[in-house]
This record gives C-alpha cells, sequence and structure tokens, in this order.
C-alpha cells in the first residue's frame, strides 16, 4: 500500500509538470511569450532534456526579442539532438535578422544536408545568398524552393527580385504576379514598380 502511495504521488508530481509543459504551448499560442516561458521553465526544472519544452521557450525568447537566449536554447538542442532541424532554421532565421548572412548559410547548410526538401531551408538560403550578393546561388536556392514547395509565394517575390537585379523584367513580373495570386502582400508594390 505503501508503494502505491508513493507511486500516485509521483505519477501526480509528473503529472503536474507535464502541464506546465501544456500551459506554455497554449500561452504561446495565445501570445503570452513572457508566461509561456515561466511555463517551459518550470517543465525543464524537472526535464531538462524535454526537446520540445526547449524549443518552444526559444521560439518564446525569440518573440520578446530576447535573441541571445533564444540562441542559447537552439545550441543546447542541438547539443542534445544534432538533428534537430527546427533548430537549424530557427538559428538561420535568428541569423538573418541579425544581418549575419554567412551564419544563416552555415545553419540551412546543415538542415538541406539532414533532409534536402526543406523548403524553408532552401529559402533562407536564397535570402542570405541574396544579401551577399550571390545572385545566381540565391536563384538557385529560389528555384530549389519553389521546386519543393510550388505554393512559397515569397520565394517567388525575392527570385522576381533577383530577376530585377539582372535585367530580366518579363521574367520578374511573372514572379510577382505568382507571387500577388499567392497572397504575398509586398508583391503588389514590386508589380507597381517594376511591371508597366
Amino acid at each position: 500500500m505503501k508503494y502505491i502511495a508513493i507511486a500516485f504521488i509521483v505519477l501526480g508530481a509528473l503529472g503536474c509538470n507535464n502541464e506546465d509543459s501544456i500551459n506554455g504551448d497554449d500561452l504561446f499560442d495565445d501570445g503570452e511569450y513572457q508566461e509561456a516561458i515561466d511555463a517551459y521553465s518550470s517543465y525543464l526544472s524537472t526535464h531538462p532534456d524535454h526537446k520540445k519544452s526547449i524549443y518552444n521557450r526559444g521560439r518564446s525568447y525569440e518573440e520578446i526579442g530576447d535573441l541571445q537566449k533564444a540562441i542559447d536554447d537552439y545550441k543546447q538542442l542541438l547539443e542534445l539532438d544534432p538533428k534537430y532541424i527546427n533548430a537549424y532554421l530557427s538559428l538561420a532565421k535568428v541569423s538573418y535578422n541579425n544581418h549575419e548572412y554567412n551564419k544563416v548559410l552555415i545553419y540551412t547548410g546543415d538542415a538541406i544536408d539532414l533532409n534536402e526538401n526543406l523548403a524553408q531551408a532552401h529559402f533562407l538560403a536564397g535570402r542570405a545568398e541574396h544579401q551577399l550578393g550571390y545572385f545566381d546561388q540565391a536563384l538557385e536556392s529560389y528555384n530549389n524552393a519553389i521546386t519543393i514547395n510550388r505554393d512559397f509565394g515569397e520565394a517567388y517575390l525575392y527570385r522576381g527580385a533577383v530577376k530585377v537585379g539582372q535585367e530580366k523584367l518579363r521574367s520578374a513580373c511573372e514572379d510577382f504576379k505568382f507571387a500577388k495570386s499567392l497572397d504575398v502582400p509586398e508583391a503588389d508594390k514590386a508589380i507597381k514598380d517594376y511591371c508597366k
């Protein structure tokens, strides 16, 4: 009887902790990022290797602008699981926003090595290559993203921008119009500016 009582106490404690992780997910979905961080941190205090909670806490830190803590969580996650693709993609996004384009190429390259069919990884690589002035490589990366996901509107938009730089306006306008058909807001301005 004593062992059954202990088992219920242990299971109850685990259940409460699991609620912290689930509550963190709900809080994140509601845009309550600081509260989500607190819930994930509480759960991680007893489950330090729970990958989903580490990743989601990193996303929460990213949302409140605490990028270093987000980066720390993503890197911790990769130490636990070097194949956690979303951590590479998140590090690539943070690096892009920090104008660290060479780092973007490293992280997207790692993600593509794990799964070459990641449209988002090819797209982010294209954005970084575009910023670095590697226009042919950017075009290839955008093409790869579109080949994988034909409805990737932003890839059409930015591929069109590369084509503008290459003075291929007719082809660029086709991309801008396709981006518009996929509800990319910036496509209207691109069409207005370049497509007469």
